[in-house]
């Protein structure tokens, strides 16, 4: 499994830890918009905060968010990023002596909307990270699967039935 960056995969996913609840609206990549606009994104993220977060908690919180998006605020820091969990599998691969080609990445994604949320990820966000992560897996010669089906990472089924964008389906398609 991989989901990072988890600050952009997870996006308003209530279940996710007392942080993430008040994350949406972040654009994959972070250079996907112009510098002003993401600004914008992370001060009503910062206020969503301050606004409903425990105080105890705020500054915290605050601090993190900063952090997170430090760490991904330049494609090159991105790609680190996302490479991370795929150089430790490697490294414990080849200790262990299993070639690449046996390793899979069993799960991956970015959140479409969270049940009961009304902000739903771009998807043409979700493809560019779904084609991203396929990427990755394939430079270090592993294979994957994508999560999920339906539901909240839906590429195929949304909610109630609905049907999902066909923007991450066809990400995946034009690969084969």
């Amino acid at each position: 499994h991989s989901y990072d960056p988890f600050l952009l995969t997870h996006q308003g996913a209530t279940w996710a830890g007392d942080f993430i609840p008040y994350v949406t609206g972040l654009p994959y990549p972070l250079s996907a918009v112009p510098k002003a606009q993401l600004d914008v994104t992370l001060d009503t993220i910062r206020a969503k905060i301050k606004a409903e977060a425990p105080w105890a908690r705020q500054s915290g919180l605050l601090a993190y968010l900063d952090e997170q998006v430090a760490s991904m605020d330049t494609p090159d820091r991105l790609l680190g990023l996302m490479d991370a969990p795929f150089e430790k599998v490697e490294a414990w691969a080849r200790a262990n002596g299993v070639k690449p080609g046996n390793i899979t990445l069993g799960e991956f994604g970015m959140i479409r909307q969270e049940y009961g949320n009304s902000y739903v990820m771009p998807a043409g966000y979700r493809a560019a990270y779904v084609r991203d992560m396929i990427a990755r897996a394939e430079a270090h010669g592993f294979s994957w699967s994508v999560w999920s089906y339906g539901g909240a990472f839906g590429i195929v089924d949304a909610f109630n039935g609905d049907k999902a964008e066909p923007d991450v389906m066809d990400a995946i398609k034009s690969l084969h």
